[in-house]
Formats: structure tokens, C-alpha cells, sequence
């Protein structure tokens, strides 16, 4: 073969040249998480007294989580975070310590960009993604009515139309980024619009829930760790029932691990955006949504193929529409975007319509019921059998199940018989499966879940006693 002319030689060299520059700028965005400078979170074991860290290294306390026990601290300027933080980490009385990362809202840190709706004018409440999820027919049967939904991002554009005309569906918590109550998404960068966005899709689905807006992320799409671990905590104590978490980073941040942890001994759902980077290499799956307590929630086109850019994997859980979805954004604009940012409030907004129905599910009943009633995609998308976790969400059939709910019926088969009793046994004593709902199970009104209900349920069977539990919400049997 012909050796390569010099010319030719010399541009394909500043090709590689580019490429490897690339490589390096995505590996310093996936492959090392950045961190907050001299700063360091540091959880003491109990009964330990954060004082010996700071007289030993020279910090200080900046912030502190109360429920997790977790501190902020702040360091000398100039110091080596990594290494100071494994000399403190090895301290017997240290649980944990390590930089505080941030984490990014993938889609600013892609470069997905938004379209306004100048250019093309969509249909908020009859798009096709709400078209295609039947929401008009959702809504007969519940709105998200006395359900709260905090949405921890970018914040909100309180000031938009859409928020205006509902009064009391919009509600600020904190504004963790200017440190201030009023949680406003900001103009002018690259993350701008997101948090109204994801609210706006959350509206979509669930118009009557109250959403919590927590600013965490600055108009780039980035925020720390800790912020976000505070933002999560105190959405728990707003009395926050769903938490959309349409954010990630690589690695773990371990104040915020532990933040979302104990929200899931709350019985808080966690919802969390899969990430864009269209893999299943579990190295880059975002976290929070690769740990068991998110349900990691991947994107849909317009034809239930996976998105082209939504990872995928054993990691997922459920998959929603992510492309072409039309939503509010800065200023009184509504704009059309994708990413799995945007899949996530769809499966949130459905956490809140099956919370609203009833508000004494857990969260084990909840993905109970949106397993069992999720459509499967592996036919549709070859290759990816098994990679796209229960499949797409059936807002309408599950809400349709909480609806039929009838005292009694533990099993959800629509009668109540011996079958029930086994069931409640099996769950109760054997690890078996949880009730789609607590109202089904607790045929006694204890508001637990005993051996006392399948006791009730015996007595009502075979002695034709009635159900002391009357309160359902659909009639029970005759």
C-alpha cells in the first residue's frame, strides 16, 4: 500500500488529536466525579464527638444532616482533599469521610438542549407521550390529590403560566444553591429550565399533587452532594411522599447515600433518572439510581424503542416516554426536550396518583403494583430482552387495580377465599409476595398487616362472618 502523504498524515494526526482531547475532557466528567473545594463530609460513629476530627486537621463544621448524623466541613484552603480525607476515614471513630462530589443533571453535562415552543407550538395536556400513557382516562380516576412530590433540582419558574392558573400545586422548600426560601430556576446557563421542566411533566401526570421545589443545582446542571442529601431530608419532613431525583454522578456520595437510605426506611419513593449515556456498563450507571432503594427509570421514543441515549441494563426498573415531551421552561415558554430527566417525573407523578388513592401503601406495595401491571418491551426492542426492567408504565391499569380494591381480597384476584388466607400467610411468615395495598390486606382495620387479618379472613369464609373493615374504596362483597 501506498505510504500516506505528509499532508494527509498530518491531519489525521490532529483527528487523533481531537479525539483523545475528547476522550480526556469525557473521562474528567464520568470517569472522576468533581468535588466541592475544601470541603469534606465526614460521618462519627455514635457516641464520637466531631471536635477530635477538627483539633486533629484544622476543619471546621460547615453544615450538619441531623438524621444521618453527617457533617460538612470545611478544610484549609489548598489541601490535598483526597489524601486528607483516607487519613481521616481510618480514624476509629470515623464511619465515613470523602470529598463532597457533585452531581449533574445529565442532560445540561450531554449538551441536550431544549426547543421553545416559538419555533413549534405543542399541546401541553394532550402530547403524544400523554396521549400514549392515557392519562385523559388517569384522571377520571385520581389526580394526585393529597399527595406531595418534591422535585430536587434546578428549581422552578414559580412565575410561569401554567403553575399561576394552579393555585397552592406549587410550593417552594429551599433554595440550597443562594441559600434562601425561594427555590426560583434562574436564567442563563446551560441547566436553566431544567427543574421546571421536570415539575411540569410531574403536573402532567398528576395535576392535583402538590409539588415541593428544592433548588440544588446551579444554571449549569451541577450540585453538591450534601445539598442534595439536605434537600432529601427535609422533603421527608414537608411531608413529601414521592422524590424525583432526575440527577446522577459516577461513584457514590456517601452523605447522600446515606441521606436516601433512611427515606427508604420512610417508605419514600425514590425515583431516579437512569442516565444518557446509552449503556449497561454498571461502572456508568449514575447513582443514586444504581442503588436498590431508586427505582432507575430509562427512556422511551415515540415507538416504545429504548432512546437511543438512555442507558439500559439490569439496573433499570421501569421505562417511560423520554423524547419529544413538551413541557414548561423559563420565562412563560414551554419547550420540547429528551432525556431520562424527563422519563423520571412521569413515573413520579404515577407514584403520587397510586398515593393519592391510597395513602397508607408502602413502598414495597407501590412497586408491587407498578411491577404487576408494567408492559413488557422485550418483543418490541430485540437485543435488549431483560435490559429494560419491568418495561413501560400502565398508569391507567394500575390506578384501575387500586380503584377495584376490595377488603379482603389480599391476593387482588377479585374474591375472597382461602386463597387470600394462604397468600397473607406467605407473606406474613414466608417472605412471600406483598399486597398490592394495605386496604386489601387488613381485613381486621388494625392498620397492620397480621396474622390477625388471615384469623378474620378464616371466620369470614367458613363461619359467614362480615369483614369488620368496611371502609374501602370500592364497595365489599355481599
Amino acid at each position: 500500500m501506498r505510504k500516506m502523504q505528509r499532508p494527509k498524515r498530518i491531519a489525521a494526526m490532529i483527528v487523533i488529536a481531537i479525539i483523545c482531547l475528547t476522550a480526556v475532557s469525557a473521562l474528567a466528567q464520568y470517569g472522576r466525579p468533581k468535588y466541592a473545594v475544601d470541603e469534606l463530609v465526614c460521618k462519627m460513629r455514635p457516641g464520637r464527638n466531631i471536635d477530635s476530627v477538627n483539633q486533629a486537621y484544622g476543619t471546621s463544621v460547615k453544615g450538619y444532616a441531623m438524621r444521618i448524623n453527617s457533617y460538612l466541613l470545611t478544610t484549609q484552603p489548598g489541601q490535598n482533599l483526597d489524601s486528607l480525607a483516607i487519613q481521616i476515614r481510618l480514624r476509629p471513630d470515623v464511619i465515613y469521610c470523602g470529598p463532597n462530589f457533585y452531581c449533574d443533571a445529565p442532560e445540561p453535562l450531554q449538551r441536550s438542549q431544549p426547543f421553545l415552543d416559538e419555533q413549534y407550538t405543542g399541546d401541553f395536556p394532550s402530547q403524544e407521550a400523554a396521549s400514549k400513557l392515557l392519562l385523559s382516562d388517569v384522571h377520571t380516576l385520581s389526580t394526585g390529590v393529597g399527595c406531595d412530590v418534591a422535585v430536587i433540582d434546578g428549581g422552578v419558574n414559580f412565575s410561569h403560566p401554567l403553575f399561576v392558573s394552579q393555585p397552592g400545586s406549587l410550593v417552594s422548600g429551599w433554595d440550597y444553591v443562594d441559600n434562601d426560601s425561594i427555590a426560583n430556576d434562574e436564567p442563563g446557563g446551560s441547566g436553566s429550565g431544567h427543574g421546571t421542566f421536570v415539575a411540569g411533566v410531574v403536573n402532567l401526570v398528576a395535576p392535583d399533587a402538590r409539588i415541593h421545589a428544592y433548588r440544588v443545582l446551579d444554571t449549569l446542571g451541577s450540585g453538591d452532594g450534601f445539598s442534595i442529601a439536605l434537600a432529601a431530608l427535609q422533603a421527608m419532613d414537608d411531608g413529601c411522599r414521592v422524590v424525583n431525583l432526575s440527577l446522577g454522578m459516577l461513584g457514590k456520595h456517601e452523605a447522600l447515600d446515606d441521606a436516601l437510605r433512611y427515606l427508604r426506611t420512610q417508605d419514600i419513593m425514590i425515583l431516579g433518572a437512569a442516565g444518557n449515556d446509552s449503556t449497561a456498563v454498571d461502572s456508568l450507571f449514575p447513582f443514586p439510581a444504581s442503588e436498590p432503594y431508586t427505582e432507575a427509570i430509562a427512556a422511551l421514543d415515540s415507538l416504545d424503542l429504548k432512546a437511543g441515549f438512555s442507558n439500559f441494563g439490569g439496573r433499570v426498573d421501569f421505562c417511560a416516554p423520554g423524547t419529544s415531551i413538551y413541557a414548561p421552561y423559563l420565562d412563560s415558554y414551554y419547550a420540547w426536550w429528551d432525556g431520562t430527566s424527563f422519563s423520571t417525573p412521569f413515573v413520579s407523578g404515577m407514584a403520587a396518583l397510586l398515593c393519592s388513592l391510597d395513602p397508607t401503601l408502602t413502598w414495597s406495595e407501590l412497586d408491587s403494583i407498578m411491577s404487576a401491571t408494567a408492559i413488557s418491551l422485550d418483543s418490541l426492542n430485540p437485543g435488549f430482552e431483560g435490559q429494560l426492567g419491568h418495561g413501560m408504565i400502565n398508569i391507567l391499569t394500575a390506578t384501575q387495580e387500586l380503584t377495584r380494591a376490595t377488603c379482603g381480597d389480599a391476593d387482588h384476584t377479585g374474591a375472597i377465599d382461602i386463597s387470600d388466607v394462604v397468600f397473607l400467610i406467605a407473606y406474613i411468615f414466608g417472605g412471600g409476595a406483598a399486597p398490592y395495598s394495605i386496604t386489601t390486606a387488613d381485613a381486621d382495620c388494625s392498620g397492620s398487616v397480621d396474622i390477625s387479618d388471615a384469623v378474620t379472613l378464616i371466620s369470614y369464609i367458613f363461619s359467614g362472618g362480615a369483614l369488620p373493615c368496611r371502609s374501602c374504596l370500592s364497595d365489599p362483597p355481599n
